[in-house]
Protein backbone atom coordinates (compact mmCIF):
# COMPACT_ATOMS: atom_id res chain seq x y z
CA UNK A 1 0.00 0.00 0.00
CA UNK A 2 1.58 3.68 -0.73
CA UNK A 3 1.52 6.19 1.74
CA UNK A 4 -0.63 8.09 -1.31
CA UNK A 5 -3.47 5.35 -1.19
CA UNK A 6 -6.34 6.55 0.80
CA UNK A 7 -6.73 4.65 4.47
CA UNK A 8 -9.46 2.88 5.35
CA UNK A 9 -9.75 4.78 8.83
CA UNK A 10 -9.52 8.30 6.55
CA UNK A 11 -13.17 7.41 5.38
CA UNK A 12 -15.71 10.85 5.01
CA UNK A 13 -18.01 11.61 7.57
CA UNK A 14 -21.13 10.29 5.01
CA UNK A 15 -19.24 6.91 5.12
CA UNK A 16 -18.88 6.81 8.32
CA UNK A 17 -22.30 7.27 9.14
CA UNK A 18 -23.98 5.05 6.54
CA UNK A 19 -21.89 2.46 8.00
CA UNK A 20 -23.17 3.01 11.42
CA UNK A 21 -26.51 3.64 10.38
CA UNK A 22 -26.27 -0.33 8.69
CA UNK A 23 -24.69 -1.59 11.57
CA UNK A 24 -27.51 -0.15 13.53
CA UNK A 25 -30.17 -1.75 11.34
CA UNK A 26 -28.61 -5.02 11.90
CA UNK A 27 -29.09 -4.61 15.52
CA UNK A 28 -31.89 -3.13 15.27
CA UNK A 29 -32.99 -6.37 13.49
CA UNK A 30 -31.90 -8.45 16.21
CA UNK A 31 -33.39 -6.70 18.69
CA UNK A 32 -36.68 -6.15 16.67
CA UNK A 33 -36.86 -10.03 16.46
CA UNK A 34 -36.63 -10.94 19.83
CA UNK A 35 -39.33 -7.68 20.62
CA UNK A 36 -41.33 -9.53 18.11
CA UNK A 37 -41.38 -12.98 19.68
CA UNK A 38 -41.83 -11.70 22.97
CA UNK A 39 -44.86 -9.90 21.47
CA UNK A 40 -46.50 -12.83 20.44
CA UNK A 41 -45.38 -15.05 22.73
CA UNK A 42 -47.11 -12.63 25.82
CA UNK A 43 -50.32 -12.11 23.43
CA UNK A 44 -51.02 -15.48 21.69
CA UNK A 45 -49.10 -18.39 24.38
CA UNK A 46 -49.83 -15.72 27.93
CA UNK A 47 -52.65 -14.01 26.77
CA UNK A 48 -51.48 -10.68 27.77
CA UNK A 49 -53.23 -7.64 26.20
CA UNK A 50 -51.79 -6.20 23.33
CA UNK A 51 -50.60 -2.98 24.86
CA UNK A 52 -49.03 -5.16 27.84
CA UNK A 53 -47.42 -7.42 25.32
CA UNK A 54 -45.91 -4.75 23.49
CA UNK A 55 -43.98 -3.57 26.67
CA UNK A 56 -43.16 -7.21 27.20
CA UNK A 57 -41.57 -6.96 23.87
CA UNK A 58 -39.75 -3.41 24.35
CA UNK A 59 -38.35 -4.39 27.85
CA UNK A 60 -36.55 -7.50 25.81
CA UNK A 61 -35.39 -6.22 22.93
CA UNK A 62 -34.08 -3.07 24.86
CA UNK A 63 -31.42 -5.25 26.62
CA UNK A 64 -30.30 -6.46 23.02
CA UNK A 65 -30.41 -3.11 21.26
CA UNK A 66 -28.23 -1.53 24.41
CA UNK A 67 -25.56 -4.57 24.12
CA UNK A 68 -25.48 -4.40 20.13
CA UNK A 69 -25.41 -1.00 19.64
CA UNK A 70 -22.73 -0.39 21.86
CA UNK A 71 -20.57 -2.90 21.13
CA UNK A 72 -20.90 -3.14 17.05
CA UNK A 73 -23.03 -0.55 15.77
CA UNK A 74 -21.38 2.57 17.53
CA UNK A 75 -18.45 0.90 18.43
CA UNK A 76 -18.69 2.99 21.81
CA UNK A 77 -16.30 1.24 23.53
CA UNK A 78 -13.79 4.29 24.14
CA UNK A 79 -16.04 5.40 26.90
CA UNK A 80 -17.15 3.33 30.44
CA UNK A 81 -20.55 1.46 30.13
CA UNK A 82 -22.19 3.23 33.08
CA UNK A 83 -22.67 6.96 31.09
CA UNK A 84 -24.01 5.03 28.13
CA UNK A 85 -26.61 2.88 30.16
CA UNK A 86 -27.39 6.02 32.20
CA UNK A 87 -28.30 7.90 28.74
CA UNK A 88 -29.79 4.57 26.80
CA UNK A 89 -32.18 4.03 29.98
CA UNK A 90 -33.26 7.88 29.65
CA UNK A 91 -33.99 7.47 25.95
CA UNK A 92 -36.04 4.51 26.20
CA UNK A 93 -38.26 5.78 28.97
CA UNK A 94 -38.71 9.30 26.86
CA UNK A 95 -38.77 6.15 23.52
CA UNK A 96 -40.88 3.67 25.50
CA UNK A 97 -44.21 5.68 25.23
CA UNK A 98 -43.88 7.30 22.01
CA UNK A 99 -43.53 3.53 21.09
CA UNK A 100 -46.88 2.25 22.70
CA UNK A 101 -48.60 5.77 21.38
CA UNK A 102 -47.52 4.67 18.04
CA UNK A 103 -48.42 1.34 17.89
CA UNK A 104 -52.19 2.41 19.95
CA UNK A 105 -52.24 4.64 16.75
CA UNK A 106 -51.52 1.94 14.29
CA UNK A 107 -54.23 -0.63 15.97
CA UNK A 108 -56.81 2.38 15.77
CA UNK A 109 -55.89 3.02 11.82
CA UNK A 110 -55.47 -0.55 11.28
CA UNK A 111 -57.74 -3.07 13.59
CA UNK A 112 -57.55 -5.70 11.31
CA UNK A 113 -53.84 -6.65 10.92
CA UNK A 114 -52.05 -8.28 13.54
CA UNK A 115 -50.52 -7.01 16.61
CA UNK A 116 -47.11 -7.97 16.00
CA UNK A 117 -47.26 -6.97 12.64
CA UNK A 118 -47.85 -3.29 13.78
CA UNK A 119 -45.01 -3.73 15.99
CA UNK A 120 -42.65 -3.92 13.11
CA UNK A 121 -44.55 -1.19 11.90
CA UNK A 122 -43.91 0.98 14.91
CA UNK A 123 -40.48 0.22 15.56
CA UNK A 124 -39.15 0.89 12.23
CA UNK A 125 -41.23 4.45 12.33
CA UNK A 126 -39.73 5.30 15.57
CA UNK A 127 -36.14 4.00 14.37
CA UNK A 128 -35.98 6.36 11.47
CA UNK A 129 -37.89 9.19 13.46
CA UNK A 130 -35.98 8.54 17.26
CA UNK A 131 -34.13 6.17 18.12
CA UNK A 132 -31.67 6.09 15.89
CA UNK A 133 -31.14 10.05 15.66
CA UNK A 134 -30.67 9.57 19.79
CA UNK A 135 -28.39 6.74 19.92
CA UNK A 136 -25.68 8.08 17.23
CA UNK A 137 -26.03 11.82 18.85
CA UNK A 138 -26.45 11.53 22.32
CA UNK A 139 -26.32 8.03 23.93
CA UNK A 140 -23.59 6.76 21.78
CA UNK A 141 -21.89 10.15 20.58
CA UNK A 142 -18.31 9.73 19.70
CA UNK A 143 -15.94 11.27 22.11
CA UNK A 144 -13.26 13.86 20.42
CA UNK A 145 -10.25 12.35 20.72
CA UNK A 146 -7.97 13.59 23.60
CA UNK A 147 -5.03 16.01 22.08
CA UNK A 148 -1.60 15.98 24.25
CA UNK A 149 0.07 19.14 23.59
CA UNK A 150 3.94 19.28 24.85
CA UNK A 151 5.72 22.23 25.67
CA UNK A 152 9.25 21.67 24.43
Amino acid sequence: MSETSPQWSARSPFAVQALRFGRSLIVGSGGTALDFASVALSIRVIGLEPTWGRAVGLLVGGVVLFLGSRSFAFRAGSESALPQVKRFVISEVIGFPLNIVAFKLLIGLLPNVAPELLTLLANFALFVTYYYPVRNWVVFRAKPPLIVQTVS
